[in-house]
C-alpha cells in the first residue's frame, strides 16, 4: 500500500508540470475508491474484512471555496472465514446516497478538498447463514456521516488526482442476528454496544466541468 501510494504521489507530481498555477475549481465529477479498515464494534473488526469503498458524487465549489456536493456510496464487507468456527461466508454489502458540505482550494497545483458527508444506507447482509435461515440476505438500513479529507495535485487544467481520506460513523451495531446466528463465539454481548465505523484510505480522480 505504501509503495502504490508513494507511485501515485509521483506519478502526480509529474503531470502538475503541466498543470495551470492557479486553479479555482467550479463543477465536478469525483470518483474516489479506497480500502476500509474497521476501527470500532469488536465483532465487526474481528469478522470482517473491508474490501472496497466506492464513492461517485459530483461537487459544485463557490468563489469563496465554499463546495456543495452529492453522491452515491458502496462498500463491500467480506467474512472473515478464518476467523468464526461455524462455517459462516458471505459478506456485507453498504450501499446509499449523500450529500456533502465542505471546503475545496487550491495553492498552486495542490489542493486541499475536506467536508463532512451525510447520508442514508441500505445494509444487507447477505450470508450462508441468513440463506437457510431466511431464504434472503437480511437487510436493515440507516444514516451515516463521514469526515472526508483529499490531498490533490492536478493533472493537467481539467483533472486532478488524490490520495482521499475519510472516517465514517454508521448509525447500527454489529449484531449476530444480522449475520443470520444466535451469537458469536467468543464475543461477549457488553461488545457489541459500539456503533459500526471505519478508516478508508484510497484514491481518487476529479473531471473538472469548469474553472473560476
Amino acid at each position: 500500500m505504501k509503495q502504490l501510494i508513494f507511485s501515485l504521489l509521483l506519478i502526480c507530481s509529474v503531470l502538475t508540470v503541466n498543470a495551470q498555477a492557479d486553479f479555482s475549481p467550479s463543477s465536478s465529477f469525483k470518483v474516489e475508491i479506497g480500502l476500509p479498515n474497521n476501527a470500532t464494534n469488536y465483532a465487526f473488526r474481528d469478522l470482517m474484512q473491508g474490501l472496497v469503498i466506492v464513492t461517485p458524487s459530483y461537487q459544485y465549489t463557490f468563489e469563496n471555496s465554499f463546495s456543495l456536493g452529492a453522491g452515491l456510496r458502496y462498500g463491500f464487507f467480506n467474512v472473515n472465514e478464518f476467523k468464526n468456527n461455524i462455517g459462516m461466508s458471505g459478506g456485507a454489502h453498504i450501499a446509499g446516497v449523500f450529500g456533502k458540505i465542505g471546503q475545496e482550494k487550491y495553492y498552486g497545483n495542490f489542493g486541499l478538498d475536506y467536508g463532512v458527508r451525510i447520508g442514508y444506507t441500505m445494509n444487507i447482509f447477505d450470508t450462508n447463514k441468513n440463506n437457510d435461515l431466511l431464504g434472503k440476505p437480511y437487510i436493515n438500513d440507516g444514516g451515516f456521516v463521514e469526515p472526508t479529507l483529499g490531498l490533490s495535485l492536478m493533472g493537467n487544467e481539467n483533472t486532478s488526482f488524490r490520495l482521499a481520506l475519510g472516517y465514517a460513523f454508521h448509525a447500527f451495531q454489529f449484531k449476530p442476528h444480522q449475520m443470520g446466528v444466535d451469537n458469536f463465539s467468543g464475543i461477549d454481548n457488553d461488545r457489541l454496544e459500539s456503533i459500526t465505523s471505519y478508516f478508508t484510505i484510497g484514491f481518487g480522480y476529479s473531471y473538472y466541468f469548469g474553472k473560476k
